[in-house]
């Protein structure tokens, strides 16, 4: 089964309106309706505390999200801020192709990391470009080298 893509853009329009005809509810089709309704619930930003103040910080701009002593908090170029969602919640809505969790208190986002060193058997260390670095949990490491091993293609 081929697939057609086609695009309509008008001012007419006020919201993106995705329509999807096929012969049958099939496993493609299923997937690519997932695809699209986990993706209008992405987020864009993340709301981040530093004592009094509140950043809205840019997702593709956060290194990490982790927990720590019953708090969560994210990291990036600008500082630490504590963040009120939890890691489960944030799992959910984040993009997939750009975040994955490495553990059960830590939420990664690829585009800063340098490099997943799989030396250490049975262990993977992920290495960021800040030159910091964490370990893959042992319960997560078959799920992150599925994961590298699709990126691949």
């Amino acid at each position: 089964m081929g697939i057609k893509v086609h695009t309509n853009i008008s001012d007419e329009f006020d919201d993106i309106e995705v329509i999807i005809n096929a012969p049958a509810l099939t496993n493609e089709v299923q997937i690519i309706t997932n695809n699209v309704t986990r993706m209008s619930s992405e987020i864009n930003e993340i709301i981040g505390y530093k004592g009094n103040e509140i950043f809205l910080l840019p997702i593709n701009e956060v290194f990490y999200i982790y927990s720590e002593e019953k708090n969560n908090f994210c990291k990036s170029d600008k500082g630490i801020f504590r963040i009120k969602q939890k890691l489960y919640e944030l799992e959910e809505i984040l993009p997939q192709n750009d975040f994955i969790r490495i553990s059960n208190s830590k939420i990664v986002n690829l585009k800063y990391v340098e490099c997943f060193d799989t030396s250490l058997i049975g262990s993977i260390i992920v290495k960021f470009k800040d030159g910091s670095y964490d370990y893959v949990s042992r319960r997560r490491v078959s799920q992150i080298m599925k994961f590298l091993k699709s990126r691949r293609r």
